[in-house]
């Protein structure tokens, strides 16, 4: 069976914003996971368990986040989206994989956010609330999702007055 993709994809620049987001994460964990070892080393010599466990620790977040890092080309290919008069379409996951389709009619607000990654790379994520969840689009250009943005905007005023 084929996989079915939608169109629209995201700058790959955003490949690099993903490895500098788990590379930001790496460095925290590994140092939390440091210091714990440091500690179980210094002050509770005696207790080898402890030992053992902060480095098997060090190991498997190791392990996750070059297998995270190594994946990233990967999960590219399948973050996608689309849109049209009556639904946006968002497609991610690289293991198991989701489609969501946003109902225009439930969409209450849209609003746009940059973390200082993606800032410095020209990117912008777009948040589209419901009553009951959070849908994000991530990784666009700072243009493209301004005007995605007002095209939702537009599309969802069309649906609330057709109800």
């Amino acid at each position: 069976m084929e996989d079915s993709l939608l169109p629209k994809t995201m700058p790959k620049k955003i490949m690099t914003v993903w490895r500098l987001n788990y590379l930001m994460w790496l460095i925290g964990l590994l140092t939390l996971c440091a210091a714990s070892f440091v500690a179980s080393m210094s002050y509770w010599s005696d207790v080898q368990w402890l030992k053992w466990t902060s480095s098997a620790l060090l190991v498997m977040i190791g392990v996750f986040f070059l297998v995270q890092f190594k994946l990233i080309p990967y999960r590219y290919k399948f973050h996608r989206f689309s849109i049209t008069d009556e639904d946006i379409a968002i497609q991610d996951g690289y293991l198991i994989r989701n489609m969501t389709f946003v109902p225009m009619n439930r969409i209450q607000h849209v609003e746009t956010k940059q973390g200082p990654f993606m800032r410095k790379y020209g990117l912008m994520e777009i948040h589209i609330h419901t009553a009951a969840t959070t849908h994000v689009i991530a990784g666009l250009d700072v243009n493209d999702a301004e005007k995605l943005r007002r095209q939702i905007i537009e599309l969802v005023k069309v649906a609330k007055v057709d109800v």
